[in-house]
């Protein structure tokens, strides 16, 4: 057993290709020289164990060149995808929708009965409205609390803070929005400014 697990180890399997590299060698470099110097001279250790190494090192250098060559387009490919995932989004330089814009997609979601939608649009309607006053400039950092504190200083305040109180149940809720919600919105958005519906011909 002892013997069988010897020849089978990596160990000796090593020596096996490093004792017939080492007479290739001697045949194919040095034969012609002892022959005609007629004597049984032996080749270096040294210089053996160097030319089997380069010749070892030589094989793993081109196996490993026509492996490159064989999966550099699959690497590349990875890579490019790779990339293309982890950029960052490019900044949109497209027009925000205008107020009239945002409340016909609100008359248009409210038709479709996709009531979340229409109140959101509603509640851009709003946002965009006194970004255009100039009264609280529309940031995309800001939050909805920050929209509560700084409309408590306009009229109707409690017609903003119904669509701003509506928005967060949207965002951090699943919970249906009905079309009673809607119409509260609705009703919230006249007060803000009744001209924009007259002037669009739009009703709930």
């Amino acid at each position: 057993m002892a013997g069988t697990f010897e020849k089978d180890s990596l160990d000796w399997r090593i020596q096996q290709l490093w004792q017939r590299g080492s007479e290739w060698l001697e045949r194919i470099f040095f034969r012609d020289s002892q022959q005609d110097s007629g004597t049984d001279w032996q080749i270096p250790e040294w210089l053996l164990r160097s030319l089997f190494w380069l010749m070892v090192i030589a094989m793993i250098t081109w196996a490993g060149w026509q492996l490159y060559k064989l999966l550099s387009p699959y690497v590349e490919a990875y890579w490019q995808l790779n990339r293309e995932t982890l950029r960052p989004p490019r900044p949109s330089h497209a027009a925000p929708l205008t107020v009239a814009e945002w409340l016909k997609r609100s008359r248009t979601a409210h038709q479709q009965r996709d009531y979340r939608e229409a109140c959101r649009a509603l509640y851009m309607a709003a946002l965009q409205r006194l970004n255009d006053a100039h009264s609280i400039p529309q940031e995309a950092s800001r939050t909805d609390g920050e929209y509560l504190h700084l409309v408590q200083t306009l009229r109707p305040s409690h017609a903003y803070q119904m669509l701003i109180h509506t928005h967060e149940r949207l965002c951090f809720s699943q919970t249906a929005i009905s079309a009673e919600t809607f119409d509260r919105c609705w009703q919230a958005y006249q007060e803000i400014d009744p001209l924009s519906l007259e002037s669009i011909h739009l009703q709930p």
